[in-house]
């Protein structure tokens, strides 16, 4: 050795070759278990105004049918009072037709009397035939006041028609109405329902991924804890079996005898007996190799 200095320096480097002889190198890793991973629900919660869309659509139907109900029926009514219209002026007709009749029948039966009795231009005539007229117009209108008073009423309540569909369309919209407002207030509370169970699900969902986060982190640590007691043992000289131990010992040996052997004989001497490290990392055998090679004059 050219001086103390690089003696040191070459003594270190044998130390670590020393040390990495002496360290089989087996290295504990984390191992990562496989994670199980609970899904949750989802819940897209609908808007008050999605709420009333969906009832308006469940509804449509009824709506729609109970609106022409209310048409059909007013119709019905309509077309029953007309039917029973025409009935009565059918029946007036009738009669101012048979009134016609006689009374044609009864002025011929007074006219050939009159020419029988020699009377057609007397003034018993014109008497019989005024007679006859008077009755026969008192007659025509006691028909037309019987029957134009009921046509009358008749022919008002077939004008209403309108006013009856509107109001009974009202009607019918208002409970229509109160059919919607109930529906809208069932499903706000289907769907209040609904967030709450999906919410406590969840919440239960995400205990039970804690608790499942935390015991995969303990087997875990538990699993790299007994490869770091593994490491330890693996690279400890104790924990080898005899064969790798006794290889390791003659490599070092062999190590120590090259850097002995680089310095001449009286400074190996000195080398070997002054510092431990010859002795600290060899066995019996292989340290009394050094000493009747290097240390004995």
């Amino acid at each position: 050795m050219s001086n103390k200095r690089d003696t040191v320096d070459a003594r270190d480097e044998l130390l670590k070759e020393i040390e990495k002889l002496e360290t089989p190198g087996w290295s504990a890793t984390k191992t990562d278990l496989p994670k199980t991973t609970l899904d949750e629900i989802e819940y897209d919660r609908p808007t008050d105004e999605a709420l009333g869309k969906t009832a308006e659509s469940e509804l449509s139907s009824y709506k729609t049918e109970g609106e022409k109900s209310v048409r059909d029926s007013v119709e019905a009514q309509n077309k029953a009072l007309a039917d029973k219209r025409d009935a009565y002026a059918t029946s007036r007709d009738g009669e101012v037709s048979a009134l016609d009749e006689q009374y044609r029948s009864a002025v011929r039966a007074v006219d050939n009397d009159v020419v029988r009795r020699g009377l057609a231009r007397s003034s018993i005539a014109v008497v019989e035939r005024a007679e006859l007229e008077r009755e026969y117009l008192s007659r025509n209108a006691d028909i037309a006041s019987s029957y134009g008073k009921k046509l009358a009423e008749l022919d008002g309540e077939i004008a209403a028609y309108d006013g009856k569909l509107k109001k009974a369309l009202d009607d019918f919209n208002l409970a229509y109405a109160a059919k919607l407002n109930q529906r809208i207030t069932e499903l706000k509370t289907e769907r209040d329902k609904k967030e709450q169970e999906v919410l406590k699900y969840n919440n239960e969902v995400k205990k039970s991924q804690a608790k499942l986060d935390s015991d995969r982190a303990k087997d875990e640590y538990a699993l790299y804890k007994a490869a770091l007691d593994i490491e330890q043992q693996q690279n400890s000289m104790s924990g080898l079996p005899s064969e790798r131990v006794n290889e390791t010992y003659k490599a070092i040996y062999n190590a120590m005898d090259k850097f002995l052997g680089s310095m001449d004989k009286d400074d190996a001497m000195v080398e070997l007996l002054n510092h431990s490290l010859y002795r600290q990392h060899l066995s019996n055998y292989y340290y009394n190799r050094l000493l009747d090679k290097y240390g004995r004059v």
